[in-house]
């Protein structure tokens, strides 16, 4: 709206308009004493919370803030091929309940560290990995599985990966 518009140069402070504070087609903007219809200038934009978004660095076992219930999951960990310094290995998740998103996360017991994964992306914290959905595999329906796969190094032993979790909850 070009009437409340300020010049450029006009030193004064003046709040970004955002979907919270801006009203609503149709009705008049609130005034100073929060009635409809005053013609009395008032501010139109309290003021607001901090501007912006949030980031936080979310823990690869938190749960998923959607899932009120813990998913009952199974996990198969099938070891691939195994060469002197490397392995591939396969990991499927059987979930009885539809996901719309999910996070395997699992640790290892001899220092293995993933170095590439397929169908999903990943993060490695020590011995704990966490596997993300990619963009196109990231529904899976009630009963159904996910998968991907991985290539890591290893020395001396090379157990399989051991208290897997699904969005944040035990699997089998």
């Amino acid at each position: 709206d070009p009437s409340d518009r300020q010049p450029v140069a006009d030193p004064g402070f003046s709040l970004p308009v955002t979907a919270a504070t801006r009203p609503s087609s149709g009705s008049p903007e609130p005034s100073e004493s929060g009635t409809k219809g005053d013609d009395s200038p008032g501010p139109t934009n309290p003021a607001p919370g901090p501007q912006g978004t949030t980031s936080s660095t979310a823990g690869e076992d938190d749960p998923d803030p959607s899932a009120s219930e813990p998913e009952t999951c199974s996990v198969e960990y099938d070891l691939v091929n195994e060469w002197p310094d490397g392995f591939q290995a396969t990991v499927t998740v059987t979930t009885e309940r539809a996901l719309d998103d999910w996070r395997v996360a699992w640790s290892f017991r001899d220092g293995q560290k993933v170095g590439q994964m397929w169908d999903a992306s990943f993060a490695q914290n020590g011995s704990r990995v966490t596997a993300e959905a990619a963009d196109y595999n990231r529904t899976v329906p009630a009963d159904g599985e996910l998968a991907f796969g991985f290539l890591a190094s290893w020395e001396g032993k090379n157990s399989p990966g051991y208290d897997f979790t699904l969005n944040g909850h035990d699997c089998a």
